[in-house]
């Protein structure tokens, strides 16, 4: 068992098909299953059989998976202690984020990072929340920038900021009559909202999940006019009167809004913030390119 074998197979595991698992690895198909026809010949054993669901292991390849996760970890393992010996001279670190925190997060720290470190490769991986939580449980990124609470990992974290949540009110809404200044600040009052019809995300999304708990806390059942999956579309909408939503208050600067709306915070106690992390696997040290992007992202944010 060699890393790469390690790796091969453990991708099929995880796409559960030949085809995506090829297209995960940038090889062909063909390629991967004489792969994979040659280490099953090796072993004398079959490590996946086939179900109506896809590919899936076998007892024997159930065994190869946690040998492959072992060695692949050792390896990843021996890779941080040489990065850590060489003192940053040379190394790679591999970075997750959720599509819009990396869209907002990434201009401000790759300049940073790569002006002090020019020889670290940063590879970058942009998925859902739930995709990195994967990532996370498998070992495949360094740190993962993303939002707690995590729902399926157990994953260590270093807190990075506090990120409001905001109430996108159009600006020929009755809403606005309720509007009041604070800190110079536009603030409006949840329980004020409660029979407005809502722009929100789908369950699913963790900025849906936020959303749910704070108007819980004020006591609000939405009346949900339509879910999307972008924020953008969701602000973009709620801006011309169609409903209103709630968002990250960071968010607000990547898009734009065919009508300038009121973006209103809400009082302390209803706990309108989602808390942004730099998360790593569970129980694993961060090696010293990924606790200086940590140190500069905490810089950013102070």
């Amino acid at each position: 068992m060699n890393q790469r074998d390690c790796e091969l197979v453990l991708t099929i595991a995880r796409e559960g098909s030949i085809s995506k698992a090829a297209a995960k690895l940038y090889m062909s198909q063909p390629a991967l299953s004489l792969f994979l026809n040659r280490l099953e010949g090796s072993l004398g054993a079959k490590l996946f059989s086939r179900s109506a669901n896809g590919l899936k292991p076998t007892y024997t390849g159930e065994c190869y998976i946690r040998t492959a996760e072992k060695i692949l970890k050792l390896c990843n393992d021996f890779e941080v202690e040489l990065c850590n010996i060489n003192s940053l001279h040379k190394g790679k670190i591999q970075v997750g984020a959720t599509v819009h925190l990396g869209s907002y997060v990434f201009p401000m720290l790759l300049p940073k990072y790569k002006e002090l470190y020019p020889n670290i490769d940063v590879l970058i991986t942009e998925s859902r929340s739930a995709d990195l939580e994967k990532s996370l449980a498998h070992n495949d990124v360094d740190i993962a920038l993303m939002h707690i609470p995590f729902h399926s990992v157990e994953a260590d974290y270093e807190p990075i900021a506090r990120d409001p949540y905001v109430m996108v009110v159009a600006k020929n809404s009755p809403l606005v009559q309720h509007i009041y200044e604070k800190d110079g600040k536009p603030y409006i009052d949840p329980r004020l909202c409660a029979d407005e019809k809502y722009i929100l995300a789908y369950p699913s999304q963790r900025v849906r999940q936020v959303t749910d708990q704070i108007l819980a806390r004020a006591g609000v059942t939405p009346d949900i006019t339509f879910m999307t999956s972008s924020v953008e579309t969701a602000m973009r909408v709620a801006s011309v009167g169609i409903g209103i939503t709630l968002m990250p208050q960071s968010y607000i600067s990547l898009f734009t809004c065919p009508a300038a709306p009121y973006f209103c915070h809400l009082e302390d106690s209803y706990e309108a913030w989602w808390t942004f992390v730099a998360a790593y696997p569970k129980d694993s040290e961060l090696s010293k390119p990924a606790a200086e992007m940590v140190r500069i992202l905490k810089e950013i944010y102070t």
